[in-house]
């Protein structure tokens, strides 16, 4: 359960970019009870003397020296180690529910729990978390990512969950004790509800400073005490923590971030919310400047100085329960174009609010927005309990980032001697004007207001109130553009006679309590439209009466397809108009921050338009509901080409989607209907999957295709019949495997397709039976060539080593059907062979010998794709040579049987939320190969012990493969035996020295061969199938026929029996061509040595 929902938050935070919501990090810590009492499965990874090693066992010292440590890499099954790039990538879930090490902080050992342990010198270092760390603890401190004292590591990402809890006490997401490069967190980071932190920067007594690069969050960050935190004791080290950029949500129980004495942070910019329960941001050390066009908000103060921060420029909102700002330090130019906002006496403390005019400088509030306070019950005062420098009414003209902006504050009447605000007031936008001093008479109609004449009166604007900052009324040109509201309450009210309202290019912001609307409509017909990269953080409700909500071009949140994004629920509308890309999520934010499902309610007609595409993400995991599942009635239909598009993650072979009381109207043509492609109006986001309607008019059913899409960017043809057979057996019934996959585009179709070729020509089965037969070659070589004899009637016995190491790199070559295509795809196969051999020979004459060998070999072949073929075999042969004059003529037979063990690497770069990305399938097998040939060699003497050798050999190979089964697991495949057959020719010629010695004689040797296959080079295929599926082909490659080979040997034969020899083949190949691709080798090296006796 904890994988799934870790996935969908994960898919989430890339596809909606900063938005992780509070209810997914609920589900998330509920999901993670089903860990407790799991085994644990944790890693400390240490750089000791430039040697990168792993350990996963307990330990009992800080130095880990007890630990069991190895420089490969471990749970490789599903992790990944690019020992080039010195990037780990973990895709599993790394837990610890106990103490599991100690650790060391500068003058003690104490007990620690960790999911994952960072020591050494690891820079360049840069660890991937695509899965789930969580560390346990009763009574000890427990981390999820420890990096321990003095240590260093560059880069961390976390794309999943980081979690750590404890009984007693202190808990840590990611904790650094040395030196750590960039943070960038977009998954979830959480721990528990003590003195814990989400990130933490530290240094102890004794001990040297502790430094992290930028922090940039993407998702959430939540510490029991602090989200981050940056701190130290008293007489350690300062640390430092470089830029920190806050795009979603930093949430702690004390602080959002915390830097402590003597530390420092660089500039801080937050897009989002950084909450705390005591304060947003805390500094009693150095920070930089602070960029606020969010919420800042802390239960106590939004931000509290104790020491020195940089220039604060607050565009958005910060909220205080006590203080917006407490100040005991030093801060910066401040200029306010925003609110500040406390729920008590005192906006301010320690730093004075002044005019907008005032020279400013340290300690000093440039005031061009609004600071007041806020009771909680509808009760406002303006900052200092007095009417100084209120704003109320007032307007400036202010360079924000190089943009000119004006920023208009409501008017409201201010107390002189209490600072009440009453009488507040709004701005009205009617007609296509900005009105101000807007007031209401409790029938929700206007009776007073002015129309504001000068510039940016619509336009580059900063509108910011109190309750109902912006008021709609009537139904003409209303747009706000490349503007900002800023509100307490709700930011924008239609009156109650009907309005319309264009935003384009607008940030609409409210101190966000779950009470208030960001949009509230009124009782009349209302039209609200979005356009033009406008953000709405909140909910939206059109009230009651016959509402429309139009969707003009490119709007927030822009994703993949640049249009808009709907993250929170919509209520109140019974009219929308889909004129842009527009896509619903099916899920968000509760009142209570739990998860919830995304609803769009009270709808009776939905058009899409021309331009228009509304896009529906179905949740595969919760009955396939979606935005418009229920709360509706009426009929969804398209004009002039609109399209309706399913969006589907995880989505099986067949499944149906209900669109509640709506009815599908019989403009959205799906692919059974309409004759052309032209014609279709409602499908899938798939290109694996169609629509077909049903009996029913409200609901649909989606179904696998039975074959991959045949005609894309202009061909009719159907390519990659090979892939497609795979991807028939991926669709059977007992496999349904499209639920693994969400493939949208073109581009994923691609990638789609390259997992479909890495199972056909990638696959480490086809590979051993190559090795089988080189394997046989260089046994058949060692007799062949071994240039010694046996006495009559006496034994020789020779034993030797040898090696091999070469490869091959095949070229596969795609249609270019797509508009991304997988082109032409190289498999390299990176083959080595070590082994060992004994022979022995009888002289039964002074013309004929026979001998036996017996021998074994490891092979490997190492494929490009990351999967790999390792084995052994065992050899025992026999053979006899008879000389005739200068002809030597030699017979014999091999039999070999060989063990291997593959492990296949699949990974899956367009997995849907419930599919893991990569997965390792592994199965042991055997083969058995038999050997037979007949090889001639003629010696002629050229001079005095100069000779010139020719010979030739004709060989059969037979090998038997069985049959591979990879168990249970997801997209496991079982492949059928398999037998192979070669027959080979090679024909070489040598020029032989020999060098006579006092005590025996020197040989030395060199020479040119050629070997040509003369059956079997032609590719094979082994038959193979998902699990409960149709039958497809794997790729045998096929073989290189000509190759040709340098060789040099030395031999030395003593009298008293001792004989040696060494010898070396280069050999190359020509690359050879057949329909689907071309063969190339790297070109091959084979060495040996062998030494023996002649008794």
């Amino acid at each position: 359960m904890i994988e799934r929902i870790m996935k969908a938050v994960k898919s989430s935070s890339k596809k909606r970019g900063r938005n992780i919501t509070l209810g997914a990090i609920v589900g998330m810590l509920l999901s993670c009870t089903a860990l407790m009492g799991a085994d644990d499965k944790y890693l400390w990874i240490k750089e000791d003397s430039g040697i990168i090693e792993f350990n996963t066992s307990k330990t009992n010292s800080s130095n880990g020296n007890d630990g069991d440590w190895k420089e490969e890499h471990p749970y490789n099954d599903e992790n990944t180690w690019n020992t080039d790039t010195k990037t780990y990538i973990n895709n599993m879930t790394l837990s610890s529910s106990e103490n599991n090490g100690k650790e060391n902080n500068g003058y003690a050992d104490f007990d620690l729990s960790y999911g994952l342990r960072l020591s050494g010198t690891l820079t360049g270092f840069n660890f991937i978390n695509n899965g789930s760390l969580t560390a346990k603890n009763t009574s000890n401190s427990s981390y999820g990512i420890y990096n321990e004292l003095s240590s260093k590591i560059g880069n961390i990402t976390n794309n999943g969950l980081i979690t750590a809890t404890t009984g007693s006490g202190n808990s840590y997401g990611i904790y650094n004790y040395g030196t750590m490069g960039n943070i960038t967190n977009n998954g979830l980071i959480i721990t528990g509800d003590g003195y814990d932190s989400g990130i933490c920067n530290t240094s102890n007594y004794g001990g040297s400073s502790s430094e992290m690069g930028n922090i940039t969050n993407n998702g959430l960050i939540k510490g029991g005490n602090s989200g981050i935190s940056n701190n130290n004791n008293y007489s350690a080290p300062s640390n430092k923590i470089g830029n920190i950029i806050n795009n979603s949500l930093i949430k702690g129980g004390n602080s959002g971030i915390n830097n402590g004495h003597t530390n420092s942070i660089g500039n801080i910019t937050n897009n989002g919310s950084i909450t705390g329960g005591t304060n947003g941001i805390y500094n009693s050390g150095t920070m930089g400047d602070t960029t606020n066009n969010g919420l800042i908000k802390g239960e106590t103060n939004g931000i509290y100085n104790y020491g020195t921060m940089g220039d604060i420029t607050n565009t958005g909102i910060i909220y205080g329960s006590t203080n917006a700002v407490k100040n005991s330090g030093t801060i910066g130019s401040f200029n306010n174009y925003g609110l500040l906002i406390s729920g008590s006496t005192n906006v301010v403390d320690g730093i004075s609010i002044v005019a907008y005019s005032d020279a400013g400088g340290q300690n000093k509030i440039n005031n061009y927005g609004l600071a007041f306070t806020a009771d909680g019950s509808g009760s406002y005062k303006n900052h200092g309990a007095s009417d100084a420098n209120h704003n109320f009414g007032k307007t400036w003209g202010v360079t924000i980032d190089g943009a000119v902006y004006k920023i208009r504050n409501v008017e409201a009447d201010v107390n002189s001697s209490g600072g009440a605000i009453t009488n507040i007031k709004s701005f009205k936008i009617e007609g296509g004007k900005l009105y101000e001093g807007i007031n209401y008479d409790s029938t929700n109609a206007s009776i007073s207001g002015n129309e504001i004449n000068d510039s940016n009166s619509t336009s580059n604007v900063i509108l910011n109130g109190i309750e109902n900052t912006l008021k709609v009324v009537g139904t003409g040109n209303n747009i706000l553009t490349n503007s900002i509201i800023n509100a307490y309450g709700t930011a924008v009210e239609f009156d109650n006679a009907g309005g319309s309202l264009t935003l384009s290019g607008t940030t609409i912001n409210i101190k966000d309590d779950g009470t208030s609307y960001v949009i509230a409509g009124g009782s009349g017909d209302d039209t609200l439209t979005l356009k033009n990269g406008t953000t709405i953080n909140g909910t939206i409700d059109g009230g009651t009466g016959n509402d429309t909500l139009n969707f003009g071009s490119a709007v927030t949140r822009a994703v993949a397809n640049d249009g808009i994004n709907i993250q929170h629920s919509i209520s109140g509308f019974e009219k929308m108009n889909i004129n842009t890309n527009v896509t619903l999520f099916e899920k968000t934010i509760a009142a209570d921050g739990s998860v919830a499902d995304l609803q769009v309610t009270g709808v009776t007609d939905v058009t899409i338009g021309a331009n228009g595409v509304l896009t529906l993400r179905i949740d595969s995991a919760n009955g396939n509901t979606h935005a418009l599942s229920t709360g509706n009635t009426g009929t969804i239909k398209s004009e002039n080409g609109g399209k309706l598009l399913l969006t589907l993650n995880g989505a099986g072979l067949r499944e149906t989607i209900s669109f509640g009381n709506l009815t599908l109207d019989g403009s959205l043509v799906t692919g059974y209907e309409g004759e052309y492609q032209e014609d279709v109006t409602f499908e899938t986001t798939s290109v694996l999957h169609s629509v077909k309607r049903t009996s029913g008019t409200n609901e649909v059913e989606i179904e696998a295709k039975k074959n991959l899409p045949s005609r894309a960017s202009g061909s009719d043809e159907l390519p990659y019949e090979k892939l497609n057979k795979i991807y028939q057996s991926l669709c059977s019934p007992l496999v349904n495997g499209l639920e693994n996959f969400n493939v949208d585009d073109d581009e994923k179709l691609s990638t789609f397709l390259g997992y479909l070729n890495d199972i056909y020509v990638g696959n480490p089965y086809s590979y051993s039976s190559e090795l089988s037969r080189k394997s046989a070659g260089i046994f058949r070589d060692i007799v062949t060539d071994n240039q010694f004899k046996a006495n009559t009637g006496k034994w020789m016995i020779y034993g030797g080593l040898t090696h091999v190491d070469g490869g091959t790199k095949d070229t596969y070559y795609g249609k270019g059907y797509y508009t991304y295509d997988i082109g032409s795809s190289d498999m390299d196969a990176d083959t080595k062979i070590t082994g060992a051999y004994m022979l022995g020979e009888y002289g039964v004459s002074d013309t004929l010998t026979s001998g036996v060998v017996i021998g074994g070999n490891k092979l490997k072949s190492d494929l490009s794709n990351g999967s790999k073929v390792d084995g052994s075999v065992l050899y025992l042969g026999a053979y006899a040579k008879k000389y005739i004059g200068n002809l030597k003529v030699t017979a014999g037979a091999g039999f070999q049987y060989g063990d291997y063990d593959a492990d296949r690497i699949a990974v899956n770069r367009v997995a849907s939320d419930s599919a893991e990305p990569v997965m390792k399938y592994s199965d042991n097998y055997n083969d058995i190969t038999y050997d037979i040939y007949l090889n001639g060699r003629y010696s002629h003497s050229i001079g005095e012990n100069l000779f010139l050798e020719s010979y030739g050999t004709l060989s059969y190979t037979y090998v038997d493969q069985d049959g591979a089964n990879e168990g249970s697991k997801t997209l496991a495949i079982e492949t059928d035996s398999k037998s192979f057959d070669y027959t080979v020719g090679k024909v070489g010629v040598d020029l032989k020295k020999v060098i006579p010695h006092e005590k025996g004689k020197s040989t030395l040797s060199a020479g040119v061969s050629y070997t040509k296959i003369l059956d079997g080079a032609d590719e094979e295929h082994i038959t193979g199938r998902f699990k409960g599926g149709s039958d497809f082909d794997i790729l045998v490659a096929h073989k290189n026929e000509h190759s040709i080979g340098l060789n040099a040997k030395y031999a030395l034969e003593l009298e008293s029996g001792v004989i040696f020899d060494i010898k070396g083949t280069y050999s190359v190949e020509r690359d050879s061509y057949n329909n689907s691709g071309k063969n190339k080798t790297k070109g091959e090296w084979i060495v040996g040595a062998g030494i023996g006796y002649k008794f």
